[in-house]
C-alpha cells in the first residue's frame, strides 16, 4: 500500500550543506509529495536523523583549541544551523571515551598518548579547557552528548568527568551524558564473569553515586551496544527494558546501538567489502531489519531509539569505498529508511584518519583539510 503525503522537503543532507564551504551552490527547497511504501502508519522523519559522532581523542582536531577555533569545522556546522536552524548533535565518544580522565590541574586542553599502528589514543587526558572549546568553538545551538569513562571500572572517573562539566559547560551545550562505549564487548577488560546483569547493576549504582554527588539528575543517553541484534542475546536494549533499568537511572532522553555493516576488522568480513554491496538498497533493507525488536524496546517506553555510531566499514573504513561519491548516497538511503523504521537519530562516525569520516579537520598525511564526498 503507498500513502502519498505533501510536505516541504528540504534537500539539506549533511553532505551537501557541507560542499557549501567549497562551493556556491544554492540550498534547494522542493515543495513535492512523498511517495512512502507502507503497510500500516508512517513514522514522521526527525530534523535530528543526521548527526555526528566523534571519536574522544580526535575532538581538539575537529573544534580547534581555546582561542584557536577549527574555522573550518565550524563553518560547516555553522552552515547547517543557518538552514536547518540547528547543526546536528555531535557525540564525544567512541573507544577512547574509556581511557579518558579529567585532570582539573592540567594546562592542556587535551592530551594523547599513542602507540604504534593504533589510530586511537590508549590514553587521554582533559582539563576544563576542553568544556571551553565545546562553549565557544561551535556554532550558537550546537548540542553534545558527552561520553563518560565506564571503561576503566573506577566510578571516581566518570564523576569527576560530571563535576567538570556542571562546572565549566554551559547548560545548553549539553545533550546527555553517556557512561561506557560498546559495554557488550567489555569481557576483554572484565574478563571474569561479564553480563548484562552485571553491566545492568553497575550503571544504575554509578549514576545513583554520580547524581547524589552532583545533586541533580544527569540526562543520559543509555546502551551503545555494539553487536548486531542477531548475535546479541540477552545484551540488548530489549533485555535492559525487561530489567527496567531506563526507569531506575530516571531521566534517560535516548536508547543507543552502534552498528557497521561491513567490516574491514577481519579477513573473511573484509571480502565481502566493495562499493556495489554497500550501495545495494536491498542489503541496507535486510541489514536493518534486524533492529526491529530494539526499536520497539525503546518504543514501548516513549525513549527515542538512536543509532549512537555508525560508518559504513568498521576499523576506520576503507580508501576507495568509505570515502567515495557512492557511500555518500548509501549514507542518505541507510539514514532515510533507518527513520522509516523509527530510529530518531543516525550518529555518523569520525575521527582524523578515519577514512568514512564526513570532513578531515586538520592537515593529515600532507593532505590539507577536506570534505569527503562522504
Amino acid at each position: 500500500m503507498y500513502k502519498l503525503k505533501s510536505q516541504l522537503v528540504v534537500v539539506s543532507s549533511l553532505i551537501f550543506l557541507f560542499y557549501q564551504t567549497c562551493t556556491a551552490a544554492a540550498s534547494i527547497t522542493i515543495n513535492a509529495p512523498i511517495r512512502v511504501q507502507s503497510k500500516g502508519p508512517t513514522n514522521s522523519i526527525s530534523r535530528e536523523i543526521g548527526a555526528l559522532s566523534i571519536e574522544f581523542c580526535y575532538i581538539l582536531d575537529y573544534l580547534g583549541d581555546l582561542g584557536s577555533p577549527n574555522t573550518f569545522s565550524r563553518q560547516l556546522l555553522q552552515n547547517i544551523e543557518d538552514r536547518l536552524g540547528a547543526p546536528p548533535v555531535i557525540r564525544i565518544g567512541g573507544h577512547t571515551q574509556d581511557v579518558a580522565r579529567y585532570c582539573e590541574h592540567c594546562t592542556s586542553t587535551l592530551a594523547n598518548v599513542f602507540v604504534p599502528g593504533n589510530a586511537e589514543a590508549v590514553n587521554v587526558t582533559f582539563s576544563k579547557g576542553l568544556f571551553e572549546v565545546l562553549n565557544n568553538n561551535v556554532p550558537s545551538k550546537q548540542q553534545f552528548i558527552f561520553g563518560l569513562n565506564l571503561g576503566q571500572d573506577d566510578v571516581q572517573f566518570p564523576l569527576a568527568e560530571v563535576v567538570a562539566a556542571e562546572k565549566y559547560l554551559r547548560p545548553e551545550r549539553l545533550r546527555s551524558f553517556e557512561l561506557g562505549n560498546e559495554p557488550d564487548f567489555f569481557n576483554v577488560q572484565r574478563p571474569h564473569g561479564w553480563n548484562v546483569q552485571i553491566y545492568a547493576q553497575q550503571v544504575v549504582d554509578w549514576h545513583s553515586q554520580i547524581n547524589h554527588a552532583t545533586k541533580r539528575t544527569l540526562s543520559v543517553q543509555l546502551g551503545a551496544f555494539a553487536q548486531q541484534p542477531i548475535y546479541m542475546r540477552n545484551f540488548s536494549l530489549v533485555e535492559l527494558r525487561q530489567m527496567g533499568v531506563a526507569a531506575k537511572i530516571g531521566h534517560v532522553t535516548s536508547l543507543s546501538d552502534h552498528t557497521y555493516p561491513f567490516s574491514i576488522c577481519d579477513s573473511t568480513r573484509a571480502a565481502l567489502v566493495s562499493l556495489p554491496n554497500l550501495m545495494n538498497h536491498i542489503n541496507t533493507i535486510q541489514y536493518f531489519s534486524q533492529w526491529a525488536s530494539e526499536i520497539a524496546a525503546a518504543k514501548s517506553q516513549s525513549i527515542p531509539f538512536v543509532i549512537g555510531e555508525t560508518g559504513s566499514v568498521s576499523c576506520h573504513g576503507k580508501e576507495g569505498v568509505s570515502n567515495s561519491l557512492g557511500a555518500a548516497l548509501w549514507s542518505l538511503d541507510y539514514m532515510l529508511h533507518g527513520a522509516v523504521l523509527g530510529m530518531q537519530s543516525v550518529y555518523f562516525h569520525a575521527g582524523t584518519p578515519f577514512y568514512y569520516s564526513m570532513w578531515q579537520p586538520v592537515v593529515y598525511n600532507n593532505t590539507p583539510a577536506v570534505v569527503w564526498p562522504t
